[in-house]
């Protein structure tokens, strides 16, 4: 009888240790399309804007999002304001239009070099045609770390906080779902 009630102690203690993670978003991301169109660049680092807008459309991919098209579909080079908005308007397959700026895409100078990124992320309603959402990250990292990684750091953050509307802090804050 003793070990009857250890044995239902134990499960007790052990189902209180649990965690349940769900990688699907709230409110059915899966009904909702995206189209990841080229980002403007402000660096001068070529193709910045072409480069994080494929980090983005990858994050995006992988936050279990509906992704229309694919940035391939555009030739690899920097874009105009006047392109990037007429790229926009020209976007109805989808829900939704993420485009964005880079400000900051390079390696610091000085002995470490350490990796410096500050990318904008605006998000384009097709219905309501206007922009519904914007984020920003700068991130600046380690000399052993790449661009790529502290660039993908800061957009993943910024895409976690679109579709589920927290930031890092569990604040709310405004959402597409």
């Amino acid at each position: 009888m003793r070990r009857f009630f250890l044995f239902i102690a134990a499960m007790i203690l052990l189902s209180g240790c649990s965690e349940v993670y769900n990688t699907q978003p709230p409110g059915a991301a899966e009904n909702r399309s995206f189209r990841v169109v080229p980002f403007a660049n402000f660096t001068q680092t070529p193709m910045a804007g072409y480069r994080a807008a494929s980090i983005a459309e990858g994050v995006l991919k992988s936050k279990v999002a509906t992704v229309k098209g694919s940035l391939w579909d555009f030739e690899e080079r920097d874009y105009t304001f006047e392109e990037i908005k007429k790229i926009i308007k020209d976007a109805k397959d989808s829900d939704y239009v993420v485009t964005g700026y880079v400000n900051e895409f390079r390696y610091k100078t000085g002995i470490d070099g350490e990796p410096a990124v500050s990318v904008t992320i605006k998000v384009y309603d097709t219905k309501e045609k206007r922009f519904i959402w914007r984020g920003v990250a700068s991130k600046t990292g380690w000399s052993y770390e790449s661009v790529g990684t502290i660039a993908q750091e800061s957009i993943e953050e910024l895409v976690s906080s679109m579709l589920y509307g927290t930031d890092k802090n569990k604040n709310r804050i405004l959402s597409l779902f």
